[in-house]
């Protein structure tokens, strides 16, 4: 028994000296995050907070884009946006909460947040209409926007979009991992973002995703100086995504041309095939939205944008040639 407890005693010494080594690896973290990252963007007034944005481009149409669940936002964007910029003119931008946009208590709606990207394109004098390319998450949030502002929008490009019926179609074995409302409590989140935990995990995640970007280190940058932020951030927003869902249900986008990029996922573990492969479905259901659309699968992962930016480019491209 002596010998037991000894072997536990020592345990919850090595416990919680790898929990003081986290909080100070968390404290210098972000000391160090806020103090290498010079903020140098570009904000408007938005339903009472700074949003920040990103405009690019002189020429017409106008796209704009909508990132998904996504703590690094507007940077997904960036290889896209560069390119796109050259024959339209762009926007990028941080939803409130994420990034360098100032938090909000506004509920984190799909009619809000669509209401608010609208403010954001009227205040920053964007020229209408506009194509709307968005992102996972996105997608819901794009249904929002086209049921009040259809008249400002003459196209949409989906990139692996979230679906309305994603949760209610969801095969029994997969449907708890359809469902992002089901966040830990905030005890457990503030655990993860006070002992280092967060900050580590998100820093693997910028690798696996970003891992052939030459600017990797720009991205893991900012994404640091607002990591805690944007991880609360986020979690509003997955508290509210089984409500969006059903706000996102409804009328279709009637002709407004609709093009639909559908990750195929061939490189995906056995154990996930079902989950994406059920997302590829509710992709295709997604063609009955417009009078005037196509699916384009592409050989990637979730983030078509990061991974193929060029099926993006092109995308944007042949919509706006087709309109002229």
């Amino acid at each position: 028994m002596t010998i037991v407890w000894l072997i536990l005693k020592w345990l919850l010494i090595l416990v919680l000296v790898l929990l003081l080594v986290g909080v100070i690896y968390e404290q210098y973290s972000r000391y160090s995050a806020k103090n290498n990252f010079v903020d140098n963007g570009t904000y408007v007034e938005v339903y009472g907070h700074k949003i920040h944005y990103v405009k690019q481009g002189v020429n017409s149409p106008t796209v704009v884009f909508e990132s998904g669940l996504d703590f690094s936002a507007h940077l997904s964007w960036k290889e896209v946006q560069d390119e796109v910029s050259k024959f339209a003119t762009t926007l990028s931008y941080d939803r409130a909460n994420l990034l360098r946009s100032e938090e909000t208590d506004r509920p984190r709606s799909c009619e809000n947040m669509a209401d608010e990207l609208h403010e954001l394109l009227e205040k920053t004098e964007m020229k209408k209409p506009y194509i709307l390319v968005v992102h996972s998450l996105g997608g819901l949030i794009a249904r929002c926007y086209a049921k009040k502002y259809a008249h400002t929008l003459s196209g949409i490009v989906f990139i692996d979009a979230s679906h309305p019926d994603q949760i209610e179609k969801a095969p029994e074995s997969i449907k708890a991992k359809m469902r992002l409302d089901g966040t830990p409590s905030n005890w457990i989140i503030n655990f993860v973002n006070y002992t280092g935990l967060s900050r580590f995990g998100t820093n693997k995640g910028i690798d696996s995703v970003y891992k052939e970007r030459d600017d990797i280190d720009v991205i893991k940058s900012e994404i640091n100086a607002y990591l805690i932020k944007s991880n609360k951030g986020a979690i509003k927003e997955m508290r509210m995504f089984e409500h969006m869902t059903k706000e996102a249900k409804g009328e279709n986008f009637g002709d407004i041309p609709l093009t639909i990029l559908s990750a195929e996922h061939k490189k995906a573990e056995e154990n996930q095939k079902i989950l994406w492969d059920f997302f590829l479905k509710l992709q295709k259901e997604s063609l009955n939205l417009s009078t005037n659309s196509k699916q384009i699968l592409v050989d990637s992962g979730h983030n078509i944008q990061v991974e193929k930016p060029n099926v993006v480019i092109n995308a944007i491209h042949e919509m706006i040639e087709e309109k002229k």
